[in-house]
């Protein structure tokens, strides 16, 4: 096990620092990582980077975040701590070594990328272990096949297997990881045939659920399929292309439109108008502005294809969605009037009490009222001005 080389904090610019590229790997080139942001503007780096010097480079083995977001800050020196190394393949064990318990939290496809060396590292020293019990075996008249083994002869911990070992140092189950290797394999099979949109997509669902990415997987038909999509830039995500697969048709999203306005057969909830707009068409849903006739308030529903059941209206609130372009246009520079008007966008249709809104903007007295109010604003800006010009003139 290596050992610290000098116990003492050793203050160094992060110009001299370089990451050791396994890190940028496994957790990539720039994390998210805002509560330590914060803690780091706040109080500075409270625990020292570990650094290898053996190639007479700063090799940072742990603290990528810290370096990172202590280049965004401008921080001029950071803490380091050197640790000793004898060889790259030593390097490559400190970092997985440092990075075991990683705050911050770590997704599936991380963990699994650790796994992978820990198989690795593992799996040579089962191995000489049983040999070394079969050597013992022959020696002697012993035929307990749980002798015990000196713990300077393996890592692993005494009758564990070397998934159990590796599931437990990743804090996951050993079937759940039986069903992420499968997912991981074919995300570095994808990698080398360089289908990166593919690879993307199946990463992400890998980190949101291993259960849902290995089904996906394990269904080579569907698979293929969306795999194809992907790259072909059709869809965006597993998920949607699953939800293509399923519905039979090869783009289910290609009959809607933002601003058409849908009658359901059923009510979404009672609560709810039967009718609905369409506000927004994501890689997985069709977004809906429907209106709740309990305080008549805007609601937003996200429905995937195969759930809507609806039948297309026509537009019933033309000339009112004119006039509220109109008015947005007129008053581009007038804030909450825009937001309530974007909100009134939204609905399927208008109210007596939205129309008397929206004839009031329409109005010359709420014109005049906003033109009053702009003069008085430009005649204080104007008056703070010259006082200001005052003061600097004395």
């Amino acid at each position: 096990m290596s050992e610290v080389k000098n116990p003492a904090i050793v203050y160094i610019s992060p110009a001299e620092l370089v990451v050791h590229p396994k890190l940028i790997e496994i957790y990539g080139e720039n994390e998210e990582r805002p509560a330590l942001e914060k803690s780091i503007s706040e109080k500075g780096i409270l625990e020292s980077l570990k650094v290898s010097a053996r190639t007479g480079v700063n090799i940072v083995l742990a603290g990528k975040c810290r370096l990172q977001i202590a280049r965004q800050l401008g921080i001029s020196t950071v803490k380091v701590e050197f640790v000793e190394s004898g060889s790259p393949e030593e390097d490559l064990k400190l970092v997985l070594d440092f990075n075991l318990h990683r705050e911050g939290g770590k997704t599936h496809y991380q963990k699994f990328h650790e796994g992978q060396y820990w198989e690795s590292v593992l799996r040579p020293q089962a191995k000489e272990r049983q040999r070394e019990s079969a050597r013992r075996l022959n020696q002697s008249n012993d035929s307990n096949l749980n002798h015990s083994i000196t713990e300077n002869k393996s890592q692993l911990g005494k009758g564990k297997r070397v998934i159990q070992e590796v599931s437990e140092n990743l804090n996951i189950s050993v079937g759940s990881y039986h069903k992420g290797k499968k997912v991981f394999e074919l995300i570095s099979q994808l990698r080398e045939l360089e289908k990166f949109k593919a690879v993307v997509a199946l990463e992400m669902e890998f980190n949101r659920s291993i259960d849902a990415a290995y089904k996906f997987v394990c269904n080579q038909d569907i698979c293929n399929q969306v795999i194809d999509l992907l790259e072909a830039t059709e869809i965006g995500s597993i998920g949607d292309g699953i939800a293509w697969m399923l519905n039979g048709e090869r783009n289910p999203f290609r009959r809607f439109q933002l601003d058409q306005v849908y009658q359901f057969k059923k009510r979404l909830r009672p609560e709810l108008e039967i009718v609905g707009r369409v506000i927004g068409i994501t890689n997985e849903f069709v977004v809906f502005g429907l209106r709740n006739l309990v305080n008549m308030s805007l609601e937003i529903v996200n429905l995937r294809p195969r759930q809507i059941d609806a039948e297309l209206q026509d537009e019933p609130s033309a000339s009112q969605r004119k006039r509220i372009f109109h008015l947005m246009q007129k008053f581009s520079d007038v804030f909450p009037v825009q937001v309530s008007l974007a909100e009134l966008l939204k609905l399927p249709n208008l109210t007596e009490k939205e129309e008397v809104l929206l004839r009031m903007y329409e109005s010359d007295v709420f014109e005049k009222t906003w033109e009053d109010y702009k003069t008085q604003m430009k005649a204080m800006e104007v008056s703070t001005n010259r006082k200001k010009d005052k003061i600097c003139a004395a």
